[in-house]
């Protein structure tokens, strides 16, 4: 390998793995939202479903 693909190779790591460490980081900071959106709720009178839709393929 040549000395520039060495020093691309380290820095896509050190993106890759240190966005994993600082999302790991703002998790364990912050682990739930603390207010949603307004308008995210489900309308009233209309049924909610836990399955996913079936498709028939």
């Amino acid at each position: 390998m040549t000395p520039i693909a060495i020093v691309f190779l380290v820095l896509a790591a050190a993106v890759v793995w240190g966005g994993l460490v600082v999302s790991g980081i703002f998790l364990g900071r912050r682990p739930e939202v603390d207010e949603y959106p307004p308008g995210g709720d489900d309308p009233a009178g209309e049924e909610v479903y836990d399955l996913p839709p079936i498709r028939d393929t």
